[in-house]
């Protein structure tokens, strides 16, 4: 991998890779395909005794880390594995269009407490970025799969509130503007947009729009430090900062150049992430710890995913300043891996390495960091 001369992530990512194998359901039955994850969806419900659930936002993820990983090696069963996992999520997705947040033993989440059916938009995000991109790098085009991202654009759409605001809550019924959320949407549109019509021949131009509104909304909520808070009201924090640019660097990036510059001026995503950056490289220590007080108010405090992510972030926006931080995180991370080969889930605390959403985004951000030559 470019960019990874000591071999770190390499071997990071060889052992994940396994251990994703290893959890990947192979028995015949509905969950067939899926992958395994022994811990909870979510960060505060961490521990070993919470049951395990097949989570959709890791088959995502690693069902685009099988197809790179696969292309790369020309490893057949890889790519085969790949195929099982995006026909398992084409095959699980809701009436409406969008994906169910699940908690351990398959219990759907109800943050509202209404009881009624609530999808993720960032359940149906990681959903919407595993088989776009896998899609346009050359993932056989089922007509499933293109069923299944057109089915994600509609429920997105209907998701904006107020209709044409450029807000799209975090679930259904959820009241507030949550801004990963937000990009999280405009990434889904944009991969809808494009894979459906430069794979498949449709041209869905409200995905486009409904992704642009989402892009301009966000971008007007940076804080002059550069962070992109929690919420609109506020919160703030590492994690989400870093994953608002990296939807942002996702949806630019597939896209030509006459359709970037259609969905916003490049000048304002170039402001954007000089201003994130100079936030994330503050709040990176001497020796890549992350400095969380005062820098961190979300679940996410501690979390080694906000390593990954920030890393791969901090890769792809580049420059001296930038690198040389990334270098510092990739350091952290070496020091933190598990004698299983696995990185740990929390940067401190009893060791947890057994939860498949988060290895997956991790090996996904690692691999993109380090295939990032600026």
């Amino acid at each position: 991998m470019a960019n990874d001369k000591t071999g770190t992530i390499e071997s990071i990512c060889e052992s994940t890779l396994e251990y994703l194998r290893r959890n990947q359901d192979l028995k015949a039955g509905e969950y067939y395909g899926a992958i395994w994850s022994e811990k909870a969806y979510h960060g505060p419900l961490l521990d070993y005794h919470a049951g395990g659930s097949h989570h959709h936002r890791g088959a995502g993820s690693a069902g685009l880390v099988f197809w790179r990983t696969g292309r790369r090696k020309r490893d057949r069963d890889l790519m085969h594995r790949a195929e099982w996992v995006f026909d398992w999520l084409a095959a699980r997705q809701r009436a409406g269009g969008g994906y169910q947040e699940i908690q351990n033993n398959e219990k759907p989440s109800d943050w509202e407490g209404t009881g009624l059916e609530e999808c993720s938009t960032i359940e149906t995000a990681f959903v919407a970025h595993g088989l776009g991109h896998a899609l346009l790098e050359g993932l056989p085009p089922k007509k499933s799969y293109a069923d299944c991202l057109q089915g994600i654009g509609h429920w997105l759409l209907s998701m904006e509130r107020p209709a044409g605001s450029g807000m799209f809550p975090h679930h259904d019924r959820s009241p507030y503007d949550c801004l990963n959320a937000n990009l999280h949407a405009a990434e889904s549109l944009i991969l809808a947009y494009w894979a459906l019509k430069k794979v498949y021949g449709r041209t869905i131009s409200i995905f486009f729009a409904g992704a642009k509104r989402a892009v301009l909304h966000t971008l007007a909520l940076q804080w002059p430090n550069g962070c992109f808070p929690y919420l609109s009201s506020g919160g703030v924090t590492i994690n989400y900062t870093s994953l608002v640019m990296w939807c942002l660097d996702n949806l630019w990036s597939v896209l030509p150049p006459d359709l970037r510059s259609a969905l916003v001026a490049p000048a304002m995503i170039g402001k954007a992430g000089q201003k994130a950056s100079a936030f994330l490289r503050s709040c990176v220590g001497p020796g890549g710890a992350l400095l969380w007080d005062k820098n961190e108010t979300s679940s996410a405090k501690f979390n080694v995913w906000t390593y990954a992510i920030t890393f791969a972030v901090l890769m792809s926006i580049g420059g001296r300043d930038n690198l040389a931080a990334a270098k510092k995180i990739l350091h952290r991370l070496a020091a933190l891996r598990t004698k299983s080969g696995l990185l740990p889930m929390k940067d401190r605390g009893g060791e947890i390495t057994e939860c498949a959403f988060m290895q997956a985004d991790i090996m996904l951000f690692l691999q993109s960091g380090s295939s990032n030559t600026k």
